[in-house]
């Protein structure tokens, strides 16, 4: 008999029993929707943690650190050393500012996030596939900043006598103008009756502005994915060293954070910035513990996410484990049902199984016919199960994303469905039909054909 006389059987078999052959398609469409749907709540979850991860920090990113009292010292040596690093892609220092960015024409609204000095250097090494929109800026450009990845606009809004801010998702960014406002106005000394400096002749800061506002633009906002991630927003040379030497100017400076163990700030060579903090970026997340092996031997200590990017995938296994084990019970239950519905097919065909015995068909013959009517109703059986699965998903998104969630902390998709999952969803209801027909197809083998004759 051929394979293909086999299949048109199976299919026609089943079509003459369809009451029972639907009532058993959907004991396994039940079991593959919940463990196709459980899997992708695991993998929702997964997503959601590593999109989170990746927010703060990149998972290819680690941060070096100086346990020693003088703190870490960055310069031309060890910018070097950590480029002869293997798997270190790029290095980049950064020097942490504290300045306000407003929106000028709207005062319900600031820039959220800190800012950054980086070198020039590193701004070439970012492509146009780095940002979500905007442009990269220009060393010439010195009144320019680069958003963050996730730096955000926030809005000011009354909740009772408190004044609060919040983000703001709808704010365009290319809509508005900005300024840099640095300083801070000194009321201490404001008596009610006096104001500020008054009466205070001999104060060095007397005659200084304590504020100044200086125009600013927004080349751009970084992508998901780029080199520089989190809620960094960054600055080139040129606008620091601009917004520098406007700072020098005021009563109170605010943009220098570095100073001596005294206490008193430390000045940095004119045209020349000292840079806090170092970074590098890793061409590979397999390749971030090796990396943080080697900048420990330098004698640095480091901080990366490849941790928690472990932990978060040693989680999603265990997670996957409990839902596809609860999914499970609902395949084991569709394929207790698969071997009732044959073992009753044997039952109701035995002389159709003598006959096929008395003109030739094999043992093989018959086992295979039955396996694959078997294998057509867990097949079938996922192929519903898929789209249903794809049907759920779509709306139980669309209601999770509307509020907070464990299963969207991360902003994404509650429940993902990757293509892999729908194939093994499909593949594995059509092996848990042909397993569970494997018993039945025995049985219907070892019926003499005599007896099946005889059947009524």
């Amino acid at each position: 008999m051929k394979i293909s006389d086999r299949f048109i059987m199976a299919l026609r078999n089943l079509w003459r029993r369809k009451s029972r052959t639907i009532l058993t398609i959907l004991s396994v469409v039940i079991g593959s929707t919940s463990i196709i749907l459980m899997l992708a709540f695991a993998e929702g979850i997964s997503a959601s943690q590593k999109q989170m991860i990746e927010s703060f920090q990149g998972l290819t990113t680690i941060q070096i650190y100086n346990d020693s009292p003088d703190g870490l010292k960055v310069d031309a040596k060890l910018i070097n050393d950590l480029k002869k690093i293997d798997h270190v892609s790029s290095v980049i220092p950064s020097k942490n500012i504290y300045l306000e960015m407003k929106v000028e024409d709207n005062d319900d609204y600031q820039l959220d996030g800190s800012f950054q000095v980086i070198p020039d250097d590193v701004f070439k090494l970012l492509k146009k596939e780095d940002l979500e929109w905007g442009n990269i800026p220009k060393a010439s450009d010195d009144s320019t900043i680069l958003l963050g990845t996730n730096a955000s606009a926030m809005t000011k809004t009354k909740h009772g006598a408190d004044t609060w801010f919040e983000p703001d998702e709808n704010f365009d960014f290319n809509a508005h103008k900005y300024i840099f406002s640095l300083g801070y106005k000194d009321e201490s000394q404001d008596d009610g009756v006096n104001f500020g400096e008054e009466d205070n002749p001999d104060d060095p800061n007397k005659g200084k502005p304590q504020v100044v506002e200086i125009p600013a633009k927004i080349s751009g906002k970084l992508a998901q994915g780029s080199i520089l991630t989190g809620y960094n927003s960054y600055m080139n040379e040129a606008t620091y060293n601009k917004l520098k030497k406007e700072d020098e100017k005021l009563a109170y400076p605010t943009m220098n954070q570095n100073y001596d163990m005294d206490g008193n700030p430390i000045k940095e060579t004119a045209g020349k910035i000292t840079y806090d903090s170092v970074s590098v970026v890793i061409d590979s997340t397999k390749n971030v513990k090796d990396a943080e092996i080697e900048i420990k031997k330098l004698g640095y200590s480091t901080n990366s996410m490849a941790k928690a990017s472990e932990e978060v995938e040693n989680q999603t296994r265990t997670i996957m484990l409990i839902l596809g084990g609860i999914g499970s019970i609902a395949f084991i239950v569709s394929a207790i049902g698969i071997i009732n519905t044959m073992i009753m097919s044997i039952y109701e065909r035995q002389k159709e199984i003598g006959v096929m015995k008395v003109i030739g068909a094999s043992v093989s013959d018959v086992q295979t016919m039955f396996l694959i009517e078997s294998g057509f109703i867990g097949f079938f059986g996922g192929i519903l199960g898929l789209i249903i699965s794809l049907v759920a998903a779509y709306f139980l998104n669309k209601v999770l994303s509307g509020g907070e969630s464990i299963f969207s902390a991360g902003g994404g998709p509650a429940v993902i469905i990757p293509f892999w999952l729908g194939l093994v969803g499909v593949l594995f209801s059509a092996l848990v039909g042909v397993l569970a027909g494997y018993l039945p197809a025995r049985r219907a083998t070892k019926l003499s054909a005599i007896d099946a004759l005889r059947a009524e």
